[in-house]
């Protein structure tokens, strides 16, 4: 009975790694069809409680560390340019921890470099997930310490010297009004001074007020909007819309009694919303939806692989009212759901409209994480629910209409870094791209696509054809808490125009 039992476990982990590993276009998580025949004898539950249990914990634990394992040889700095195919400007990277060139000296997590890689400026804020964004004339945006690791949303010149800051804390993104997304389209009025600002910030609501979510308390998402004399104008708080959220019965009882990882044991990070952006001007609302009202903001959930539109007016018919959900992709991608056309998400980050004046205009690109999040059953069928259920390894960006939610574009790279071309360098797109965490991804004017891949350091310049015409891994590392290692982990990364910095432009990159 112990050898027949300790077999039905071997193929039980046989079966969930498999599971786990498949390429495109097989779906590659959690699913559970294939097994059905097993399950019929076992159960699903049972099945469900062994991978809860023995399987999945040991996946997490593998996947982030081989995020960090795609650069054998070392590089930093550029290692792929080819001038005529890139869109060029300046690269500004967000670095968690920063670097200290000088051990007495400030921590600087801004750098903005030059498409060869050379250091242009630096700037010093907050040690955190916070991105750094620059505006016209030199400025940039980001947190500063203290009185929260995030600190409050704070505004620089081009000397460092301090011109803006609100009296809000800010986590994982911030948008200034005439810029909807946060980096660079054509026609775009993007200001460096005045306007309305949106912030990201958390909340910890009365858990007597969220009992009906979560046995644990809440570490919720509030989006302000405030003006530039830092008056709030508008508020959004997450759990106050749980109900529009779309999660199944399955993943309630898991966001009910199983926490989101966090340092308290008390407390769950149910949403991890990462990003939020104005949608802008759109064909969709020019269309006549008004789901993609210009002032509507977008919004992403980690935790919980969840994609929506906030409403920021009400709608004239009384369909809607500010703040509800107005449109939704996730948390669920099974067949049963319109979303299954895009395959499983899992943990994405940077979920926006492509702004009007760029190739893609009114799509939606996402950088689609990998690695592991959702709620819900391990195996189709089980009525049981956990965090996480989904988990992949590997990363894609994907780009898709957002009525039809078709894939437009798509790009990843799942196979082990190796030299293909057998040129005797592994770069470009013969590394494996994975980013469990953090990461971005911006269209570019000349229709390409910069993409940063943060926990590997690494920011590179995408081709519609799946070409990387310019690739850099960030030279700036600082010891971090990845068990040890010594890091260049990034947050986000922007290309900028030339004509943003203050200074004259490179004579020819």
């Amino acid at each position: 009975m112990r050898r027949q039992s300790l077999q039905i476990r071997t193929v039980f982990v046989v079966l969930a790694m498999t599971t786990i590993c498949l390429p495109p276009p097989a779906h590659a998580f959690w699913y559970g069809n294939q097994l059905a025949d097993l399950l019929d004898a076992y159960g699903t539950n049972a099945y469900h409680n062994f991978l809860a249990d023995k399987v999945v914990p040991q996946v997490m634990q593998s996947l982030a560390p081989s995020a960090f394992n795609n650069n054998p040889e070392d590089d930093k700095g550029v290692t792929v340019y080819e001038p005529d195919k890139c869109w060029q400007g300046y690269t500004l990277l967000s670095s968690i921890w920063g670097h200290r060139p000088d051990p007495s000296g400030p921590r600087y997590n801004a750098m903005l470099v030059d498409m060869e890689g050379k250091l242009v400026k630096q700037w010093s804020f907050a040690i955190s997930g916070v991105p750094m964004k620059m505006l016209p004339g030199g400025y940039v945006m980001g947190g500063s310490s203290p009185p929260r690791l995030e600190g409050h949303l704070t505004q620089l010149d081009w000397d460092g010297n301090r011109v803006w800051e609100v009296d809000l804390h800010v986590h994982h993104d911030h948008q200034r009004e005439g810029n909807p997304v946060g980096y660079y389209a054509p026609g775009m009025q993007t200001r460096g001074e005045g306007g309305k600002t949106l912030v990201l910030d958390r909340s910890f609501p009365d858990p007597k007020s969220t009992s009906h979510i979560s046995d644990f308390a809440l570490i919720d998402d509030v989006i302000w909007e405030v003006d530039w004399e830092g008056n709030v104008l508008w508020q959004w708080h997450g759990w106050e819309h749980f109900e529009q959220m779309g999660f199944d019965e399955v993943a309630r009882r898991a966001i009910k009694t199983v926490p989101v990882l966090v340092g308290d044991p008390d407390q769950t990070d149910y949403l991890h919303i990462n990003s939020i952006s104005w949608l802008g001007p759109n064909r969709w609302y020019d269309q006549g939806d008004l789901r993609f009202h210009p002032d509507n903001i977008i919004f992403d959930g980690r935790s919980c692989n969840l994609s929506g539109i906030i409403a920021r007016h009400d709608h004239p018919d009384g369909e809607w009212k500010s703040g509800d959900i107005v449109w939704r992709v996730g948390p669920h991608f099974t067949p049963a759901y319109p979303e299954h056309k895009l395959r499983q998400v899992i943990g994405q980050h940077m979920v926006h409209i492509i702004p009007r004046g760029l190739p893609g205009a009114g799509n939606i690109l996402m950088f689609d994480n990998g690695g592991y999040a959702g709620f819900g059953p391990l195996v189709s069928g089980s009525t049981r629910g956990t965090w996480p259920n989904t988990l992949r390894d590997f990363s894609r960006i994907v780009e898709f209409n957002p009525i039809t939610l078709e894939r437009v574009w798509e790009w990843t790279q799942p196979k082990p870094t190796a030299d293909y071309d057998g040129d005797g360098d592994i770069k470009g797109k013969e590394r494996q791209f994975l980013s469990t965490f953090n990461s971005g991804v911006q269209r570019l004017q000349n229709g390409n696509t910069l993409v940063c891949e943060a926990l590997a350091g690494r920011v590179f310049e995408l081709t519609q054809e799946g070409d990387i015409v310019w690739e850099f891994i960030s030279p700036y590392f600082t010891s971090a808490v990845f068990d040890g290692f010594v890091t260049n982990v990034l947050y986000r990364a922007y290309r900028v125009p030339y004509e943003w910095a203050p200074i004259p432009a490179p004579a020819q990159q």
